[in-house]
Parts: C-alpha cells; sequence; structure tokens
C-alpha cells in the first residue's frame, strides 16, 4: 500500500474559482508522518475530491515526528477558515491522551470534518500455528503461557490495546511484543513462525492471508471486512465487546465556524461516493466511510475517547518514559 500511495504527486492543483479564500487560497492538509504512509496517501485522495470539487487548490504537509503531535500542532495555529485541515488516526485522539500523559493536544483543539476511511483490527496467526479458527487458537494457547504472546506494529496503539482486551475476554494472559513502527519485519516474523500471533490493521495482511502464509482468525469490526468476507467479525464469535478501528479523520481547528465544516464535510463525503475512489482504495485494505456529519462523527470519538479510558484505566497501562 506504501508505495502505491508514494508514487502519488505531492502537489495537487486545479483549476481557479471565484470562490474566495478556498479557491484562490493555496490550501493545506496536515499529515503527521512521512510522505508515502498509508495516511499521506489518503490524504492526498482528499485532496484530490476537494480539489475537483469547487477547483481550490490543495497541497498535503507532512509533519512527521512526536508520534502524530507535529500535525496536531501545526492545526491548532492555524486559521480557522475552512484553508488548513489536519487528517489524523482516531487513535491519536481517543487513545494516546490517556496513555501519554505529556501531550499538548486533546479533542478540544480540533472540529472533525469527516471519517474518511479505515480498516479494521484482525487476529492474525501464523500458518504455522493449527489452529484455524479463534476457538482452537485459544484453547491451543491456554495448553502453554509460553504460546500467549502477539506482536503488534507498535506499543500502545489501538491494536496492542485490542490484544489486551481480547486476551481478558478470552481468559488467557497474552503478552505485547511491540515492533517499532511495524511494517515488514512484523509481518517477516510471523510468516516465518519466529513470532506466532499479532493484533495489526487488516490491510496489512491481506496478501500473506491470502497467500496462506498466515491466518486472520477474526477482525474487530460490526460487520466483516469487504476484503474478507469469510473471515468472521469478533462479535459474531461471541465477544461483544471486542469492537474496535482505526479511522483515519479529517480536522479542522477547533473555531472553524460550523457552516464551514458542514460545507467541506458535504464536498469530502460526495466526493467518497465515487465508485472508481472507493473500489480503488478497498483494493488497497480500507473500509472507506464519509458517510456521517461532522457531528456525529465527534460523538463517536467522545465514545471512543471513553472507551479507551476505561480499559487503559481498568488494566493500568502506562506508556515507559
Amino acid at each position: 500500500m506504501k508505495n502505491f500511495f508514494a508514487s502519488m504527486a505531492i502537489v495537487l492543483t486545479g483549476a481557479m474559482t471565484a470562490i474566495p479564500n478556498m479557491a484562490l487560497a493555496q490550501n493545506r492538509i496536515f499529515v503527521g508522518t512521512v510522505a508515502g504512509s498509508d495516511l499521506d496517501g489518503l490524504a492526498r485522495r482528499v485532496a484530490e475530491v476537494l480539489a475537483a470539487s469547487d477547483g481550490s487548490r490543495w497541497i498535503v504537509e507532512n509533519r512527521p515526528g512526536s508520534g502524530g503531535a507535529l500535525g496536531f500542532d501545526a492545526i491548532k495555529s492555524a486559521p480557522a477558515d475552512g484553508t488548513t485541515l489536519l487528517m489524523a488516526p482516531s487513535g491519536a485522539m481517543t487513545l494516546t491522551p490517556h496513555t501519554r500523559g505529556n501531550l499538548k493536544y486533546s479533542l478540544a483543539d480540533v472540529a472533525p470534518v469527516s471519517r474518511v476511511a479505515g480498516f479494521d483490527v484482525a487476529y492474525i496467526v501464523s500458518a504455522k500455528v493449527p489452529a484455524t479458527t479463534l476457538k482452537a487458537y485459544i484453547d491451543w494457547v491456554k495448553q502453554d503461557n509460553a504460546r500467549a504472546v502477539f506482536a503488534t506494529p507498535q506499543f500502545g496503539g489501538i491494536p496492542h490495546m485490542f490484544g489486551i482486551k481480547l486476551g481478558r475476554a478470552a481468559g488467557v494472559p497474552l503478552d505485547n511484543v511491540a515492533y517499532r513502527g511495524g511494517g515488514s519485519q512484523l509481518i517477516t516474523d510471523v510468516v516465518g513462525g519466529h513470532l506466532l500471533a499479532a493484533s495489526s490493521g487488516v490491510a496489512e495482511w491481506l496478501r500473506e492471508h491470502q497467500a496462506g502464509t498466515v491466518r486472520i482468525l477474526a477482525t474487530s469490526g460490526t460487520k466483516r471486512a469487504p476484503q474478507l468476507p469469510n473471515v468472521p467479525t469478533f462479535q459474531e464469535l461471541g465477544y461483544k465487546d471486542l469492537v474496535a478501528s482505526i479511522s483515519y479523520i479529517l480536522m479542522a481547528p477547533a473555531q472553524t465556524p460550523k457552516a464551514m465544516i458542514d460545507g467541506i464535510a458535504a464536498r469530502v463525503n460526495k466526493g467518497l461516493t465515487d465508485a472508481k475512489l472507493r473500489d480503488a482504495l478497498t483494493a488497497q485494505g480500507f473500509v472507506v466511510d464519509g458517510t456521517a456529519a461532522p457531528a456525529t462523527v465527534a460523538a463517536e470519538l467522545r465514545a471512543e475517547h471513553k472507551y479507551w479510558g476505561d480499559l487503559v484505566k481498568d488494566t493500568g497501562f502506562k506508556m515507559p518514559n
């Protein structure tokens, strides 16, 4: 996926129109990751959608570092006039504030515009594990605590916390091995059987699952991932509270007028109905959203903030200094 997005143009332009501020200015979408990341690529798609909707000019400006916090620093000081937006993962606002005590941003600093897309969390096992269902895996782990280890792309992220929640629900003491930056090494080690299981976003594992080198046992959505129609959700398997997603949220500065936010949301959400765009993003592993109004997205984020906050408090989880 990253190679696909890395090939996209950095600067996106459209024909000039007479719309004040939006078309005459060079508008920006901040992203707290490097160019070529999944988040960066999705932001460029949104920039294309906005440019096509009214001829405005949009660029994606990368602010990598500090776990994405630099993107929030940028949006906090940006003008609240609809010319500057931020794309960030939902966990940065709903989970990270509970696990890191030194954050300089919060949900109060932003106004959600659109839940653009995302992907479910998957629980994956190496093909070397003699279990083809989640129940069989849990039973197998219970036979030997040395098997109760799962890997994640990072420490303290949504896949990590989801794995903890699965272990608690299933009655097994699952321990985490976090890979800094995740990526290919994590996949290689699970495929090779050096690690037996992983909790991670669905998108990164589709090729290996289809090749049979790993098995995705379950996914975390309220319905099955479109790319994995034969893989059940945790809810289907009886884990009613095991629901989560890694969503990418488009946001504006908190003081941006509601009418302006609603207008941008309408343009983005309309663009996301394009069948060709949806098919392209689905092929990359995303579940395309863009259906909810900004106020609904804001309410959902507040609910997710409580969901993860309750889990962090209950487990006593803390990020290392």
